[in-house]
């Protein structure tokens, strides 16, 4: 466990915009090595992708920052579908039912996946940057407040419609690991990359209406295990957690609305699906 406090430690550094998040990712590193949750081969390809990452960023030759940027999305989505080798993620839940009504659940905490963070991060230095960490700079009308919070609402009501999930009002015992692990490893990291890189890119190039479509649209083809109308839901979804973000340009906001829709759906809902 002490791998992930230090992991997430590091993350909260960045969280809370300090410059030395780079030493708890270092301990990090060299506990997984030495409880063996890394190898060296795993070690190797982890620091090999932010070390590209970082040199990336220090290119000005456009064809060498075009590689180097596909270089490290094809890093990111190895470590999100868990392709690479000698990275043993930990088990802490094996096959466990959130309520009667659901399917058995496995949880991991992974070290790979949230190594994306700290990569874009390095690539893209100012992806934190204009105070989209401080929460006290921040405001939103009533009607952003309403589509949000109606959106929280409405997007369950509308997966039960379709019959992906059923109610089922649920606390399980565990249910503070799975609030931990969701909002410091999974949703931190899924923010950063759909709506940080990939939204903040596209809305240089495109409209932001456009731009949030298409990171919401590839935010639910990331979710095709669940199948079809998972990607559904996961799209619209991601379209919420967009408007989140292009509204306060702050990405601390669509991870608290992302949590947010997860907690509900853990509670209110069978989770993930049910049986």
């Amino acid at each position: 466990m002490l791998v992930w406090l230090l992991l997430a430690i590091s993350i909260g550094c960045i969280l809370a915009k300090k410059t030395y998040w780079q030493l708890p990712l270092i301990l990090t590193l060299v506990a997984a090595m030495t409880f063996n949750v890394l190898t060296p081969i795993g070690a190797t390809i982890i620091v090999s992708g932010l070390a590209i990452a970082y040199f990336t960023a220090q290119q000005h030759n456009k064809v060498l920052i075009y590689v180097g940027h596909s270089a490290v999305i094809l890093w990111i989505i190895g470590l999100v579908l868990h392709l690479y080798p000698g990275i043993n993620n930990l088990l802490v839940l094996d096959q466990v039912n959130s309520g009667p009504l659901s399917r058995p659940f496995t949880l991991y905490f992974n070290l790979d996946k949230p190594m994306l963070i700290f990569a874009l991060l390095l690539l893209v230095p100012n992806i934190v940057s204009n105070n989209q960490y401080n929460w006290r700079s921040f405001s939103l009308s009533r009607s952003q407040i309403s589509i949000i919070g109606g959106g929280l609402i409405t997007l369950p009501l509308f997966a039960w419609a379709l019959q992906l999930v059923r109610p089922e009002l649920t606390l399980p015992s565990w249910w503070w690991i799975f609030a931990m692990n969701n909002l410091i490893f999974t949703c931190v990291a899924e923010e950063v990359l759909f709506r940080g890189y990939i939204q903040g890119f596209l809305c240089k190039k495109l409209t932001p209406s456009i731009a949030i479509i298409i990171a919401s649209v590839l935010f639910g083809l990331a979710h095709f295990s669940g199948g079809p109308l998972f990607i559904i839901i996961a799209t619209l979804a991601g379209i919420l957690y967009g408007l989140s973000y292009y509204w306060t340009r702050k990405i601390t906001i669509a991870i608290v609305v992302h949590f947010a829709f997860n907690l509900l759906h853990l509670v209110f809902f069978t989770y993930p699906l049910p049986l």
